[in-house]
């Protein structure tokens, strides 16, 4: 697995460099218009505000103190890196924590027992988790609702920006099976949970959701 993920970042670094199709950001209206939140695109809109809520999502598997698999890897560094990054940041830390030896303490993963007690927790909370689901099912109603498809394929085909956010988001999505299967494998559930991370941002969600407090 390890060496699987390890491939699959340098493609998609290669693949995003030199191969994706369309206009760069830099000549790109597309681009300008998601970074400013003024698209008309409600399709755009959504999928560009879940590759923010989905970070938040893996912070709230990697962070949260009673999370019971932990690597030797610090998983905040990429954490922080992926609400910029996505999956570019991801992949490396899945790939490298795969074979590293594993532990039951957490402080490895945090900067300490404030950040512990802080983050930790709040990536922990129900209510943290039910926000995230209400942000995703609220932006996916606006999207089925009031967007256009055929609008976001073609920018799909225009933009090299919707081009690899669309390719981001489907590698956080397989990503999120993995680190279901992890999490549930540490915290002795069902590994079956891991489909539910085919299920994008929600299925994760709902995962947490039902884990018991610690």
């Amino acid at each position: 697995m390890r060496w699987i993920l390890g491939l699959v970042w340098v493609a998609f670094i290669a693949y995003a460099l030199l191969l994706a199709p369309g206009q760069s950001p830099g000549s790109d209206p597309i681009f300008k218009e998601l970074i400013t939140l003024q698209s008309k695109e409600p399709w755009l809109l959504t999928v560009f505000s879940w590759l923010g809520i989905f970070p938040a999502v893996f912070a709230c598997m990697l962070l949260r103190t009673s999370a019971k698999e932990r690597s030797g890897v610090p998983a905040w560094p990429f954490v922080i890196l992926s609400f910029g990054l996505g999956a570019f940041a991801l992949l490396p830390y899945y790939a490298w924590s795969s074979s590293a030896n594993r532990s039951s303490g957490y402080a490895s993963l945090h900067f300490g027992r404030q950040r512990e007690s802080g983050i930790g927790r709040v990536a922990a909370h129900k209510l943290t988790h039910v926000v995230l689901l209400l942000l995703t099912l609220g932006t996916a109603f606006y999207a089925v609702t009031q967007g256009h498809p055929d609008v976001y394929m073609e920018a799909f085909k225009q933009s090299s920006f919707v081009h690899i956010m669309t390719i981001d988001f489907v590698l956080l999505t397989l990503l999120s099976m993995i680190a279901i299967y992890r999490d549930a494998v540490a915290s002795r559930r069902s590994s079956a949970w891991a489909a539910a991370g085919i299920i994008p941002i929600v299925g994760p969600l709902i995962y947490l959701l039902t884990l018991r407090r610690h």
